[in-house]
């Protein structure tokens, strides 16, 4: 059977962007590509809960691409969540996306962390940023959702071993580029 992102990944720039989050974790059905998918999957339910309509294709790209600068393959040393938010850009905009979807794109990987609401940058940043954080916190925070939406999510695309993957990729950035984590909580 083929793993969920496979499925969910129907367009070019989806596939790109899943293509990209594959080499950078270097596995398939890795932990952080599970939770790219929960993102996704969370992020529709949020849209869904507040009657708004998801570009899916930016939304998904987003969802694949949001953690990518945590890992040294794509990382100059900087911000992890404004270098993810560059490589969205850079790839969506040579798949031919105008300006507006493309910087989307990149606001919903930059913005992923802020602590305030984020609707006034599209619905796409505003329900990634919220999915992160209920993807994060287990399902403590749920920003609106039931637990049986979060149990489906978490059936979908197990959370095994999450926070462990989390912690290989966070630990380096802690070691080796500590004062760039505050920021990642600024808008």
């Amino acid at each position: 059977m083929s793993a969920v992102a496979d499925r969910l990944a129907t367009t070019g720039a989806e596939r790109r962007a899943l293509a990209e989050l594959r080499d950078a974790c270097g596995e398939i059905d890795g932990v952080m590509e599970r939770h790219c998918v929960r993102c996704f999957l969370l992020s529709e339910r949020l849209a869904a809960k507040r009657g708004a309509e998801l570009d899916r294709e930016v939304a998904l790209s987003a969802a694949f691409l949001h953690d990518i600068g945590l890992h040294p393959s794509v990382s100059n040393g900087g911000v992890y969540t404004q270098e993810g938010a560059e490589l969205a850009r850079r790839v969506t905009l040579e798949l031919g996306w105008d300006e507006r979807r493309a910087q989307l794109c990149a606001d919903a990987c930059a913005h992923h962390h802020a602590l305030r609401d984020q609707s006034h940058l599209g619905i796409e940043v505003e329900v990634l940023r919220l999915a992160d954080r209920i993807e994060v916190s287990g399902g403590l925070i749920r920003s609106g959702l039931d637990r049986a939406e979060l149990r489906e999510v978490n059936a979908a695309a197990p959370r095994d071993g999450f926070y462990a993957g989390l912690t290989r990729v966070v630990w380096p950035v802690l070691r080796t580029r500590p004062g760039t984590l505050p920021k990642v909580f600024r808008s």
